[in-house]
């Protein structure tokens, strides 16, 4: 990804911040809550330093959010989250943050995060109950 070091400092401490708090929640809203400040700083970022890899990650992340906040707004009894998801979701922005620290291309943690969210569709989850879908 290239952006500035000072941007990047800026990325990584959010994360760090975020997924420290991630880790000390038991709720999976409040680990939501935390999650959101990451494409958050991301636009914040790209607002005023471009870079495609940044808008990409912006919107896997915050899609993923909005999966994951829409089945938690709307619990379903056939549709369920599963209950590792929010530990595995933590364990992806962990990644996330080794990626961008040793400036790895960030697609297959992002892939990542894109399961994670669309396991709480229906296709998702009939697909993870099946076996195909891994988190």
């Amino acid at each position: 990804m290239e952006i500035s070091k000072e941007n990047r400092v800026k990325i990584l401490n959010e994360i760090q911040f975020a997924v420290k708090k991630m880790k000390e929640e038991k709720d999976d809203k409040a680990k939501l809550y935390y999650f959101s400040a990451i494409y958050g700083i991301m636009q914040r970022i790209f607002n005023t330093e471009y870079s495609g890899d940044l808008i990409f990650a912006h919107f896997v992340l915050s899609s993923t959010y909005n999966n994951l906040n829409s089945r938690l707004s709307n619990p379903d009894t056939v549709i369920r989250i599963p209950e590792d998801l929010f530990d595995k979701l933590t364990n992806v922005t962990e990644e996330l943050k080794g990626a961008i620290e040793k400036n790895r291309n960030l697609y297959e943690v992002l892939k990542r995060y894109t399961i994670l969210g669309y396991i709480t569709t229906g296709n998702g989850f009939y697909l993870y109950q099946k076996g195909l879908l891994k988190i």
